[in-house]
């Protein structure tokens, strides 16, 4: 796949067949790294790598950016053999990361309770041509059928009641993790994991600041997103 960049907006090139969708308009017949034209427009044209991904999804629902998904995926030891549960598909971003790392040999199990936020998410999804993925539309924390599982995440509004769902499908030391809004939902998430014996507990957020190159100096960005999201962990023993 390939990143197509003009005056720093950024469009993915999927391959469908022996042709590439540039977005939503243009469709090449071939694409090499360097610079080229499309019309009136001139454009780089990169290898894509996740963060390409990532910062093109269309959204529907808040994301979980690069930011926290790159520490989720971290702190769950997520790898290509993994077979991972993932509950709530949001946007697809998180999914998309989770399949970028599993790949070849691992798999991604996703669901979704609402069919709308699915079948858009999808579209996100799909521009990887992921072989290795089933989206269901199901209950996170009741429909899992799926056993010995390495990691279970999930972005849904109560976390909590994953865990025993959680509990029941992972392997011995496998990771649960929540991407959670509130303190009072990280309070209910981290003693529930405890309450059923999960260890290697963790609660945090991660806080990322941009720089602005000026000319005459280098100074923080005006304008900064402080805070995204809390996450929980714990493993099984």
């Amino acid at each position: 796949m390939f990143t197509l960049i003009h005056k720093n907006k950024k469009y993915i090139a999927s391959k469908k067949g022996d042709l590439y969708l540039v977005d939503d308009f243009a469709v090449l017949k071939e694409i090499k790294e360097g610079k080229m034209n499309i019309g009136t427009k001139d454009f780089v044209v990169l290898r894509a790598n996740l963060n390409d991904y990532m910062s093109t999804i269309k959204r529907k629902a808040q994301i979980i950016g690069i930011k926290d998904s790159s520490y989720i995926i971290a702190r769950c030891g997520v790898q290509s053999g993994f077979r991972v549960v993932e509950g709530g598909i949001g946007s697809g971003s998180l999914t998309t990361a989770l399949l970028y790392f599993t790949y070849p040999d691992g798999y991604v199990y996703t669901y979704e309770l609402r069919k709308d936020f699915a079948e858009f998410a999808r579209k996100n999804v799909e521009r990887m041509n992921p072989e290795h993925w089933e989206l269901k539309i199901g209950d996170v924390r009741k429909d899992v059928k799926e056993k010995e599982v390495d990691a279970f995440i999930v972005d849904i509004p109560d976390p909590w009641n994953a865990v025993e769902m959680a509990k029941s499908v992972l392997r011995n030391s496998g990771c649960f993790s929540a991407y959670i809004p509130t303190y009072n939902q990280v309070e209910k998430t981290y003693k529930k994991l405890k309450s059923e014996n999960f260890v290697d507990l963790e609660a945090c957020e991660i806080i990322k600041r941009d720089l602005h190159i000026g000319e005459l100096g280098t100074r923080p960005e005006n304008i900064e997103v402080a805070y995204t999201g809390f996450m929980v962990f714990g493993r099984k023993i």
